[in-house]
């Protein structure tokens, strides 16, 4: 097995990634780390909005960060809430801007010039969202910083676990054993690990990376959805990984999801129902939409008399929301759905229409600390693989702004750890992780299916024996279907499934 060293590995390289590899090399200039991605270019959720832009939600005074300190919590419906985390983000986000600024990110300006503010999804009525376009030039603008600073760079590579030294009374994590994202890939050069300017290699056989310090951003589950919004280079079993290596997770059901329209996935929102004239077709036996009757579709305005309110609130926000009263309006889609989770609407003009919800990013995650420390030494969390700051129904552009306010501290936290501890184990080896695609294929093409239907908001119809189903199923052969069925069953059991 081929090894490496680095004093912090960053598993990850979305913004939540970038960010804590970013600040590691900024409060400790010359020390060793090594950012690892199953792509090596672009990857996560932040680098795949569909608009091209994403919006960063900061707070530029004291009354708005009152503001939205008490908005999260109000918008909270029973997701576990750290106000300390929230507080956080609301104090730090201003400097977090400036960095991305000063980085060169193409931020919408105003005609004098300054950030142009704009209104968020859940808080249509505040401007405290700031966007930028051109996710592209975004990813550049980090990588070029990074190689600036000697960070390293290794593509192609899957984690398959967080290695942890036990030696001691407490555990810490001490690197990671990476696979090939595409085993039996022709053999390359791994020069991506040992040089900064060096394009990403394809990786070809296992290799353990030891470190003094982790930092894990490695998305959320919505990758393993069939119907995701999720971004490239995201594995979707993130979490269990930082389960199996002693973090506590929590808010795991917590996803959000946008509806989209067929095909393609282009954005609808349900608060158009409110203009009158829609109704929903009732669910079709099969994936057939010939055939259908129009007499048989039922006026939204029968099934939801303050129709007109509902589709008010809905339009403050683009996903689903958690436990609002606008998410009847979602209830009564989700009734509709077809076995393949596609809803049947028929527009004012008589028209079909379908749509379908889209999973997005996650609310859950590994409980952090301020920074980023998961409570397993040497192993810190981002992005969406940390929660605890947003609740149950996140406001636009936080997900952004927690990947740069805690990305930071966690990658300061790490560059301060990975002073005082010694190097890592060697890993345990790679042979209990054995490769078989037409399973992994197969499997993972039902779990998507499985979890587009049972696992979207509301949608329990039959969860109870799905994730039965993904019991019997855990026995896979193929290592990564077997994580990823753990991860759909934390999204089921985070929704009070299982």
């Amino acid at each position: 097995m081929e090894r490496l060293r680095a004093d912090v590995l960053v598993l990850g390289a979305g913004l939540a990634g970038l960010r804590a590899a970013l600040s590691c090399l900024r409060a400790a200039p010359g020390l060793d780390v090594l950012v690892v991605s199953l792509t090596g270019g672009p990857s996560g959720s932040s680098f795949a909005n569909r608009n091209d832009a994403l919006g960063v939600h900061v707070c530029l005074n004291d009354a708005e960060r009152e503001a939205f300190v008490a908005e999260v919590a109000a918008l909270n419906r029973g997701a576990l809430l750290d106000p300390a985390l929230t507080a956080i983000m609301a104090q730090e986000g201003e400097a977090r801007l400036r960095e991305l600024d000063a980085l060169g990110l193409p931020f919408v300006r105003d005609d004098s010039g300054g950030l142009l503010d704009h209104p968020s999804c859940f808080s249509p009525h505040s401007r405290r969202a700031f966007l930028f376009r051109g996710l592209a030039q975004a990813h550049r603008r980090f990588r070029a910083a990074l190689e600036a600073l000697g960070c390293r760079f290794l593509g192609g590579h899957a984690v398959a676990r967080i290695e942890m030294d036990r030696r001691e009374a407490l555990p810490r994590a001490c690197g990671a054993l990476l696979l090939p994202a595409r085993p039996g890939a022709s053999p390359a050069p791994r020069r991506a690990a040992s040089r900064p300017d060096a394009p990403c290699a394809q990786a070809t056989s296992p290799l353990a990376v030891e470190a003094r310090a982790v930092v894990t951003a490695l998305g959320g589950p919505a990758r393993l959805f069939a119907r995701t919004i999720a971004g490239p280079g995201v594995p979707g079993f993130g979490h269990v990984l930082l389960g199996m290596a002693g973090a506590r997770l929590a808010n795991q059901g917590y996803l959000q999801f946008l509806w989209g329209a067929l095909p393609g996935g282009r954005f609808w929102s349900p608060a158009e129902l409110g203009s009158g004239g829609w109704r929903i077709m009732p669910p079709l036996l099969d994936d057939a939409m010939a055939g259908f009757d129009p007499s048989e579709g039922v006026p939204v305005e029968e099934l939801l008399p303050d129709l007109a309110r509902l589709a008010g609130e809905r339009a403050g926000h683009c996903p689903c929301a958690h436990g609002l009263p606008d998410a009847a309006l979602d209830l009564e889609l989700v009734r509709a759905m077809d076995a393949d989770g596609s809803v049947l609407l028929l527009t004012p003009g008589s028209s079909p229409l379908a749509v379908a919800l889209m999973a997005h990013a996650s609310n859950g995650g590994a409980l952090i600390d301020r920074d980023g420390g998961t409570g397993v030494l040497g192993l810190f969390a981002c992005g969406e693989c940390a929660t605890g700051m947003h609740g149950s129904n996140r406001i636009g552009g936080a997900m952004v702004l927690a990947t740069q306010v805690f990305g930071h501290r966690a990658g300061e936290a790490a560059a301060r750890f990975s002073r005082d501890v010694p190097e890592g184990l060697a890993s345990r080896g790679s042979q209990d992780f054995q490769e078989d695609a037409e399973e992994r294929s197969r499997g993972l093409a039902w779990l998507g299916r499985g979890l587009t239907r049972h696992a979207a908001p509301m949608a329990l119809a039959g969860a109870k024996g799905f994730a039965a189903d993904i019991r019997r199923l855990d026995t896979a052969r193929d290592w990564r279907l077997r994580l990823s069925l753990q991860a759909a069953l934390g999204v089921l059991s985070g929704q009070g499934v299982v």
